[in-house]
């Protein structure tokens, strides 16, 4: 808690907003600001009004020049096409006087000239303007559609009067039938409607320069408002420089008095209530704040001491769940190492017998070949019902065996992968059918799950792509994945028919499909499903839904690794809470 200055009247400018600057000087600082601060306050706004005056006024006139220059180039336009025409209708009268006719048309060609030039300067003028300033000035619009909508006009207008001229032969005008003909020619060309447009021209530029004459004037105002401006913004920065003055004075006085006070006011609380949190707000560098931050010092070190005892506390209590938690690591770990241990020892010690039975179950099934045959050789000799009978057992006999040798082998590939999912160190890679993979793996959890939970029963929905080609992966640790996966399957919808009973069906459904250059692998359980919070943290190190004691936390994040990692492939969940989980890997081919 921090007690601040004491002040009477924290509303004025010798409130809060102005002590952190002016507890930062010394008292002779302060006075010595102040009278600077105030100096330099008449120097700025002075400065300011003579560059922002300067600023408006310049491009004042500068906005002058160009409507200046604006109209000076319209006026000439205006003036070569009015010029143009009347030369031209004094063309008519002088058709009697081949001489005058052509120094007549001199004159023509000479403001034609003038136009062609004018046009140009002015468009150029114009746009460039626009493009170095960016902006459009006012009557802009106006402007553009005057020279889009005469563009072209008085090249058109000229060439067609360079060509009725030229077709006018004055070496055989001879009667004066002839002679007026040519001056109705060069009248009707008068009247044409290209002429008229081409009188437009003279007409529209009379507007445009009269909106150019009233930009011209608005920008001399302009100038006059600049200069006016300026001389108003160096009154006012005087004016306020002195009332500054005052100000400062009133507020430097105040700042010397309210620290003392503030740090009189902790002092007494401290005293009366022991709160070693409150801290006195004075951070000036001068005598009085130089006393503040040693007593300020003083209190935090009472207080640290307080605070490095709670960080203690905090700091033992977190090294105790951290060994907690590594000590729950190291017995999920040596747990695993045991199962890997048991299963190992239990699959040798069943391989040996069940090699026993593999191998007199293919001996038998070869004698009841033997004896079938031998029936065969002696059936004449022998009595028919005996013989019907005879065959009949062997049948019996063969079949049985058959099925004794097909189990066994199962059975043997079962340990065989036990034994595998039990070894130690780096696996081999290999071509292996990724479907055979996924089935034996689904079928080794399902008959762990069976092995646990005699009443347990899961209906198989299975669905493998025949298309997929034979992929280069690490086996067992591949292997391990789909067990992990196909376990927590069964676990999950065991779960779920012991809670919901003899209604509920236990599904799980296998599919594997080519996308690409990936092979996809969908196992799907119809189990109670996860929730957001579960599906984000399924694939942590430690983490389990599992009651404490039946799961590590350890299976899917090995397989995440062993998929995304080691194989380059990818692994992901999606679920709905009440209805599946479905855990999808994608392997590159």
């Amino acid at each position: 808690m921090t007690i601040p200055y004491a002040s009477s009247d924290d509303s004025g400018l010798g409130g809060e907003q102005n002590k952190p600057l002016l507890t930062r000087l010394k008292v002779s600082q302060r006075i010595t600001g102040g009278f600077v601060a105030a100096l330099g306050l008449a120097f700025v706004g002075t400065s300011a009004g003579i560059l922002v005056g300067n600023y408006y006024q310049d491009r004042a006139i500068a906005a002058a020049d160009y409507a200046s220059e604006e109209v000076s180039l319209f006026s000439q336009l205006q003036a070569g096409v009015l010029q143009s025409r009347t030369h031209q209708q004094q063309l008519i009268p002088l058709t009697e006087s081949p001489e005058d006719f052509q120094d007549e048309y001199s004159h023509i060609l000479k403001h034609a000239e003038t136009i062609k030039t004018v046009w140009r300067d002015s468009v150029e003028f114009i746009f460039e303007h626009e493009q170095s300033h960016g902006v459009k000035e006012d009557g802009s619009e106006e402007i553009h559609s005057f020279f889009e909508t005469y563009d072209g006009v008085a090249e058109t207008y000229l060439s067609k009067l360079a060509d009725t001229v030229d077709s006018i032969d004055f070496d055989t005008l001879d009667t004066p039938s002839e002679v007026a003909a040519v001056q109705r020619q060069l009248l009707t060309f008068t009247n044409s409607d290209l002429a008229i447009t081409f009188d437009g021209i003279s007409d529209d530029l009379s507007g445009i320069i009269e909106l150019s004459n009233r930009e011209l004037a608005e920008s001399r105002q302009a100038a006059d408002a600049a200069h006016r401006l300026r001389n108003r913004i160096i009154l006012a920065s005087m004016l306020l420089s002195s009332v500054t003055a005052i100000l400062l004075a009133f507020v430097i006085s105040r700042s010397i008095n309210s620290p003392l006070a503030a740090l009189e006011n902790t002092a007494v609380q401290i005293s009366e209530n022991d709160s070693f949190e409150l801290r006195v707000d004075i951070t000036g560098d001068d005598e009085v704040g130089t006393v503040a931050k040693a007593f300020n010092s003083l209190l935090s070190r009472a207080e640290s001491l307080l605070c490095e005892q709670k960080l203690r506390e905090e700091d033992l209590e977190r090294a105790n769940h951290q060994l907690l938690s590594t000590q729950k690591q190291m017995i999920a770990q040596e747990k695993l190492a045991s199962l890997g241990s048991l299963t190992a020892g239990i699959a040798h010690e069943i391989k040996n017998p069940l090699n026993f039975v593999n191998n007199f179950a293919e001996l038998s099934v070869e004698l009841s070949e033997e004896l079938t045959e031998e029936l065969d050789a002696q059936k004449e000799q022998l009595d028919p019902n005996f013989l019907a009978e005879i065959t009949d057992i062997v049948d019996t006999l063969k079949d049985n065996v058959s099925k004794i040798n097909h189990h066994g082998k199962r059975a043997d590939k079962i340990v065989a992968n036990m034994l595998q999912h039990s070894r130690n160190g780096e696996s081999e890679w290999t071509t292996v059918d990724i479907n055979e993979l996924v089935d034996e793996a689904v079928n080794l959890a399902y008959h762990g799950m069976r092995a646990k939970h005699s009443e347990f029963n899961l209906d198989f929905d299975t669905d493998y792509d025949d298309t997929l080609p034979p992929i280069s992966v690490s086996a067992q640790d591949l292997s391990r994945v789909f067990l992990n996966i196909a376990s927590n399957a069964c676990y999950a919808v065991y779960q779920r028919q012991l809670d919901e009973g003899e209604d509920y069906r236990p599904l799980l459904k296998v599919r594997t499909r080519k996308q690409d250059q990936h092979v996809a692998i969908y196992i799907r359980d119809n189990g109670p499903g996860m929730s957001p919070d579960v599906k984000n943290k399924v694939f942590e190190q430690f983490f389990t839904t599992k009651p404490s004691g039946e799961g590590t936390g350890l299976g899917l994040s090995l397989s995440y690794n062993i998929v995304v990692d080691q194989h380059g492939g990818s692994m992901t969940a999606e679920s709905e809470e009440g209805v599946y989980t479905d855990f999808i890997v994608t392997l590159p081919l």
